[in-house]
């Protein structure tokens, strides 16, 4: 078993739990929480001949593509919904000048 530790105040349960489910042909995770602390414990699957380092880096990879995923995402949220509001914004004044 693998298991590292993670900070909650820079990576989100969120993230772990994605970084998880790609990991999921090599390895179960669970995830569990000490204090501010957030424990993932890496089992490889049954006959899983991978090295048990490049398990737990490609988890790590995982978890930081995630948190930069996430990061991004609250970054361009108010500029994708400015986008989707005059978007639908325009959509529904076509539709109310045609039904006029």
């Amino acid at each position: 078993m693998i298991t590292i530790e993670f900070d909650e105040s820079v990576h989100t349960l969120d993230a772990l739990n994605a970084a998880a489910y790609r990991l999921v042909d090599a390895a179960s995770c669970q995830i569990d929480r000490s204090g501010n602390k957030l424990l993932c414990h890496l089992t490889p699957k049954d006959g899983e001949k991978s090295d048990v380092e490049v398990i737990r880096m490609r988890f790590l990879d995982y978890v930081t593509d995630e948190s930069v995923r996430e990061r991004l995402t609250s970054k361009v949220e108010p500029v994708r919904n400015l986008i989707l509001s005059l978007a639908f914004g325009s959509l529904a004044s076509q539709s109310n000048n045609k039904a006029e």
